[in-house]
């Protein structure tokens, strides 16, 4: 028990001097600080810090003090990180987010534990129960994680659980919900900006493309800008994006859409890949396309304006909201809006 309890306590002590911005030579607090702060006995905190000693992490000096050798602590974890996940072997934006994610819990000496959602019915709903994602209910109350990261949303009785166990929780590219804390994309101001950068194009039939959850979201902003009349197709599947593409191709060439906004890239693929194949190059609809970076797809479409996402700087910030807020001792980390940016340049050949 006590060595259990001398390991805790350097996990502790490693993210002290972390989260307080140590430096080589930079003196710990008095024991009694520690005791109180970390509320662990004198034995435990005395085996620590020679532990920690012993590993090149802490100098002690008789009657002196404790001094930090190492601030970065090589080879000593921080905190433990639960990140919640489904369908990710399929998918290619949770695959990309995921790696983001990992990549940055790792450069602040997190270890990482996953709890994947092992249903094996459809399911298209944002919202989940803590007992979706095995092990995840008894990893909370025994205290084995010391912050969670979600991708989609909880149930308002999921989030009271999370908040009664006092863990820090950060939503990460949620597409609209409840939750309180995280990065978010904020798609109405996206929206505006193509509505408003389309506009310059003198569109005439303009059409939309977006995923249902985003539907109420962005159908106002999109009528605004180009007439109640304009057609706005929803969906988030390949089946989906057949049908669009086959809808599409029935319609007369006067009447077709001359410029498509996609709200996925996954979409915009499956869709202007389709209509390529059957269509001339000077009778295919301009395309708008809101693009992640990290996927590096090329599209058959002349001239496309893109709306850029940047996987890495998303992930970037969701994790500092966490780490931050742990720091901080808090368990409202903030909220974030994020919004894709203009860049009309295309991947070079």
């Amino acid at each position: 028990m006590v060595e259990k309890k001398a390991e805790q306590a350097k996990s502790l002590l490693v993210r002290y001097i972390r989260d307080q911005k140590m430096e080589r030579g930079d003196r710990l607090p008095p024991q009694n600080f520690l005791r109180k702060t970390f509320q662990f006995g004198t034995a435990t905190i005395s085996a620590a810090i020679n532990e920690l000693k012993n590993d090149g992490v802490l100098e002690v000096r008789d009657k002196v003090g404790v001094f930090v050798i190492d601030p970065n602590a090589d080879g000593h974890t921080g905190r433990t990180i639960g990140i919640t996940m489904r369908h990710a072997e399929n998918n290619l934006y949770y695959c990309c987010i995921l790696t983001a994610l990992q990549m940055q819990l790792v450069k602040e000496s997190c270890l990482i534990r996953l709890f994947r959602c092992q249903k094996k019915t459809e399911r298209t709903s944002i919202f989940f129960q803590i007992n979706d994602f095995p092990g995840l209910r008894r990893s909370i109350e025994n205290q084995e994680i010391q912050g969670l990261i979600h991708l989609d949303d909880f149930t308002l009785s999921s989030l009271n659980f999370i908040r009664h166990k006092k863990l820090p929780l950060v939503f990460v590219g949620n597409l609209g919900g409840i939750a309180p804390n995280g990065v978010f994309y904020d798609q109405e101001r996206t929206i505006c900006e193509i509505g408003v950068r389309l506009q310059r194009e003198n569109p005439q039939r303009p059409a939309l493309v977006c995923q249902p959850s985003l539907f109420k979201c962005v159908q106002n902003h999109f009528y605004e800008a180009f007439g109640n009349d304009k057609k706005i197709y929803k969906g988030s599947r390949v089946q989906e994006a057949e049908k669009i593409a086959d809808e599409i191709l029935c319609m007369p060439d006067k009447k077709r859409h001359d410029w498509i906004i996609y709200m996925d890239d996954i979409m915009a693929l499956a869709i202007t890949s389709k209509l390529a194949i059957s269509l001339p190059p000077e009778k295919l609809p301009r395309a708008v396309i809101i693009r992640n970076l990290q996927f590096q797809m090329r599209y058959p479409v002349r001239n496309p304006i893109f709306f850029d996402n940047n996987l890495n700087e998303f992930a970037t910030i969701g994790v500092s909201l966490l780490m931050n807020a742990m720091k901080d001792g808090k368990l409202d980390a903030g909220k974030v809006l994020y919004h894709q940016r203009e860049d009309i340049v295309d991947f070079p050949d």
